[in-house]
């Protein structure tokens, strides 16, 4: 048996010893481009994207935020609907540079957060923050909404502490992602008669 595995695996080991291979060379031929790291996350916002907001408005991460005060930072961002654009900024602030790099940019991250599955978190009729429960560097906070329509939805918003300058130590967003259906449950079927 163990001869079969070890003959199915060798492909696998060779393309990995060679892919490493390549690597090296790349990183010998094309050196880093400076010595410092590039903390531009893809989707960060640009210049252009914050020419004539009001900053000062806008709360950056923190190693002293606790999750659900990232998250209560995030959901204020949202629900700020003036056309300046600087709630989607404070809510954007707080994605991780991994969840940024999926998201962003800004103007497509705003239009992402206020349609669709997380739209009710813009316009909720109420909010309820729920304590973080810890995994190590992640927290897991329960978003419950009462929407606009009275309908009772959920989400829990994924934070991981950041290991990386600038946010070293800081909690960010990964994920929001919902926890109750949109729709209420059918009705169970109907025991039989006995």
């Amino acid at each position: 048996m163990l001869p079969r595995v070890l003959h199915f695996l060798t492909p696998t080991f060779a393309a990995l010893v060679a892919f490493g291979f390549t690597v090296g060379i790349v990183n010998l031929i094309w050196p880093a481009r400076d010595a410092q790291p590039d903390f531009v996350a893809p989707g960060s916002p640009m210049a252009a994207d914050l020419d004539g907001l009001d900053l000062t408005r806008v709360v950056l991460p923190s190693a002293k935020l606790l999750p659900e005060e990232v998250v209560r930072l995030q959901l204020s961002g949202l629900g700020d609907l003036q056309a300046d654009g600087v709630g989607i900024l404070q809510c954007f602030c707080f994605a991780s540079p991994a969840n940024r790099a999926v998201t962003g940019p800004l103007d497509r991250f705003g239009a992402m957060v206020r349609q669709g599955a997380y739209g009710c978190m813009a316009r909720p009729r109420a909010l309820l923050v729920g304590r973080p429960q810890y995994d190590k560097e992640v927290a897991r906070v329960l978003v419950t909404v009462i929407d606009e329509r009275a309908s009772l939805r959920a989400f829990t918003f994924v934070l991981a502490r950041q290991h990386v300058a600038p946010f070293k130590n800081c909690w960010m967003t990964e994920a929001v992602l919902p926890a109750v259906p949109a729709t209420a449950p059918e009705e169970p079927p109907a025991s039989p008669a006995a």
